[in-house]
C-alpha cells in the first residue's frame, strides 16, 4: 500500500481469460507514457489462481478506467472497491500439493497440460510431473508454483 497521505484502493479488471498479464503489461505501459508523477496508480496485480482479472491499486477509478480503456482484451471495470486482505490472503496461500495428485500446469511450456505429481523437492520447489495428455512417459520439472491442484490422490 502506498504510504502517502493519498488514500489508495483496489479496483478489478474483467480481461479475457488467459490474457491478464497482457493487460497489466499495457496499462503499466500507458503509466509510465503519461509520467509516473501524473498517474495515482500504485501497482498492478494479476492472480495466477484467478483467471479473467487484474487488480490496480490507485486513488481515482475514473483513471484507471481512461487508462485501461481501448486495450485490446479489456472487458471492463469491477463495480466497487477491493478488499486489500482478500487480495494479500490470495498470495500468500501456501500450495499443498502431494505425491499422487492430479494437477494442471499453469506455466509454459506445458501451459493447460494435466499431469499427475510423481516427485517434490520442497527446497528447491519444484515438482516431478508426469503428463497425462501425452503419449509419453518421461516425467517433467515444473516450479511448484507452475501447477493447480485438481484433484487429490
Amino acid at each position: 500500500m502506498a504510504s502517502q497521505g493519498v488514500s489508495c484502493r483496489i479496483y478489478a479488471l474483467r480481461a479475457v481469460g488467459g490474457q491478464e498479464y497482457n493487460v497489466a503489461f499495457m496499462l503499466k505501459t500507458r503509466i509510465e507514457a503519461r509520467g509516473l508523477d501524473k498517474v495515482r496508480v500504485s501497482s498492478i496485480v494479476v492472480l495466477p489462481t484467478l483467471k479473467g482479472f487484474v487488480f490496480v491499486e490507485g486513488s481515482m477509478p475514473y483513471e484507471i478506467q481512461d487508462l485501461a480503456t481501448g486495450i485490446k482484451h479489456y472487458r471492463g471495470m469491477v463495480r466497487g472497491v477491493i478488499n486489500p486482505d482478500d487480495v494479500v490472503s490470495t498470495l500468500s496461500k501456501p500450495v499443498e500439493i502431494n505425491v499422487g495428485d492430479v494437477v494442471e500446469v499453469i506455466a509454459e511450456p506445458f501451459r493447460g497440460y494435466r499431469a499427475r505429481v510423481v516427485g517434490i523437492d520442497r527446497q528447491k520447489g519444484q515438482v516431478q510431473l508426469q503428463l497425462l495428455d501425452s503419449s509419453s512417459n518421461m516425467p517433467i520439472l515444473v516450479s511448484i508454483k507452475g501447477v493447480r491442484k485438481i484433484e487429490s490422490k
